[in-house]
């Protein structure tokens, strides 16, 4: 059987060749509902899949938008093995594919090999998770090709930026134990890295401290990878520092870790130590206690990302920073702490 092609739609769907044209590539502003479910109708009867290869010859445009996981803390990471990237992957995917585009996902390690590879696939564009002033910065300044940055600090206005206010998010997560009576609260993160997310939320947790009147111990930062591993080793560290009562962890994964470890060595939670996360991702609401946690719409962010590139590729307005909102979700881990 001959491939359909975007003749056979048009005359199955009693529209013509470039009103098919619009609506499979994302461009459906001109047309009416009806018309639409006619179009996507005769797609399904006909089984109609786009030539991809040909699609970038005429339009010089592949639809294809390469999305970028650098591999900061552990070379030989799994990609998708932190459950942070699956869901932020899974927001950007529906996205773009809701828009007409395609993604490619790669990781990429500090030589950035990878990223031969996505220009010779013709990338109209890049989405980069996390990445610092390095070489992988300097080798997508090179690319010269539309950016967008989540999780990122660098201040290049040849990229756009999406992200939290870290500091800011950090701070409120910290006042939120304080508030509730804990004036011994440690830090439990990945590696602190100069004009990093984590970083930022290091500053926030001294501004919650400082504003309490509570001097900063340098001993309560415990940091080590965005890990459950690490968050579980870092439960014998906590219990050893004296006067300590509640944890802030920059991510939920390091907190369910820190859960495990605490009930291994016997602690109660939150009766003994108060835990609080920060992603508000799936696990938190699977462990025990269920996390109370810094919600920052993961999902929801990556979807805003694929939106957010699509209008950029599409010529329309688009914010060079985009910041999304957080809050706090109270679940059974934080207990109020009685002062004496």
């Amino acid at each position: 059987m001959a491939r359909a092609t975007i003749k056979d739609i048009a005359l199955a769907a009693n529209v013509s060749p470039m009103t098919v044209s619009n609506v499979i590539n994302g461009r459906r502003a001109k047309a009416s509902d009806e018309t639409v479910e006619r179009i996507m109708a005769a797609v399904k009867a006909l089984g109609y899949r786009p030539n991809m290869s040909a699609r970038s010859l005429v339009s010089n445009a592949s639809r294809m938008v390469g999305v970028i996981i650098p591999f900061t803390e552990n070379q030989n990471q799994l990609l998708l093995d932190n459950p942070f990237y699956a869901e932020m992957i899974s927001g950007i995917e529906s996205a773009l594919r809701a828009n007409g585009y395609y993604m490619m996902l790669t990781g990429v390690g500090e030589g950035g090999a990878q990223l031969d590879t996505l220009s010779h696939w013709n990338m109209d564009a890049l989405i980069v998770l996390g990445v610092y002033r390095e070489a992988l910065y300097e080798r997508l300044r090179e690319l010269a090709l539309p950016t967008l940055l989540i999780d990122s600090y660098i201040d290049d206005p040849r990229f756009y930026r999406l992200g939290v206010n870290d500091e800011a998010a950090a701070y409120r997560a910290t006042r939120y134990l304080i508030d509730n009576g804990h004036s011994g609260v440690a830090l439990v993160t990945g590696v602190i890295r100069t004009d990093g997310v984590i970083e930022r939320r290091v500053d926030g947790y001294k501004r919650a401290l400082r504003e309490a009147g509570i001097g900063f111990d340098p001993a309560r930062i415990l940091s080590g990878s965005v890990t459950f591993d690490w968050g579980a080793e870092a439960a014998e560290r906590l219990v050893a520092l004296p006067h300590t009562t509640a944890a802030f962890c920059t991510a939920d994964l390091i907190a369910a870790g820190l859960l495990a470890g605490l009930h291994r060595l016997g602690r109660r939670i939150p009766e003994d130590y108060s835990v609080m996360g920060f992603d508000n991702l799936s696990i938190s609401r699977m462990v025990y206690p269920a996390l109370t946690t810094m919600d920052q719409s993961i999902l929801g962010k990556g979807q805003l990302a694929g939106r957010l590139i699509s209008a950029i590729l599409n010529k329309a307005d688009a914010p060079r920073d985009s910041v999304v909102d957080v809050a706090i979700v109270e679940r059974d881990s934080v207990s109020r702490r009685e002062t004496r």
